[in-house]
């Protein structure tokens, strides 16, 4: 939805808050105590919206990192990232950032509590249909 005033559009994103709330939900009990944290923000702004043990500063932190990488693919004639990408970082964690048109979903997760492809076959496309009906504009 667009307003304009005199030269100035703003932008205004529609979103139900109870069921982005829910999809976040839906995580924590999919994932139980291997969901260590988790943020979703808007591209291009890396606001916050919603999360569990939230960490805005990672939140910016991973809208630059997707920037960079779509960035240097495109640079290296490669396609640009689809639904996600996956870090595997040291100790016990794994990082998941899921990738919307408008929103990106950035997922903290312990290695040794989690079953990938569970996470990734079943968990998150069930929460994702959830998050999808939350932000449809």
């Amino acid at each position: 939805m667009y307003f304009c005033i005199g030269l100035l559009t703003i932008k205004i994103y529609l979103m139900n808050i109870k069921k982005l709330n829910n999809s976040v939900d839906m995580l924590k009990e999919y994932l139980g105590e291997s969901l260590l944290a988790c943020d979703v923000w808007m591209t291009n702004t890396g606001q916050s919206i919603a999360g569990y043990n939230t960490q805005p500063k990672a939140a910016d932190l991973f809208e630059q990192v997707t920037s960079f990488i779509n960035k240097s693919l495109i640079g290296v004639g490669f396609p640009k990232l689809e639904k996600y990408y996956l870090m595997d970082c040291e100790g016990d964690s794994l990082i998941l950032v899921l990738q919307f048109e408008k929103y990106q979903w950035g997922i903290l997760v312990s290695k040794s509590k989690t079953q990938l492809g569970l996470l990734l076959n079943v968990i998150i496309p069930n929460v994702s249909e959830e998050f999808l009906e939350a932000v449809k504009s």
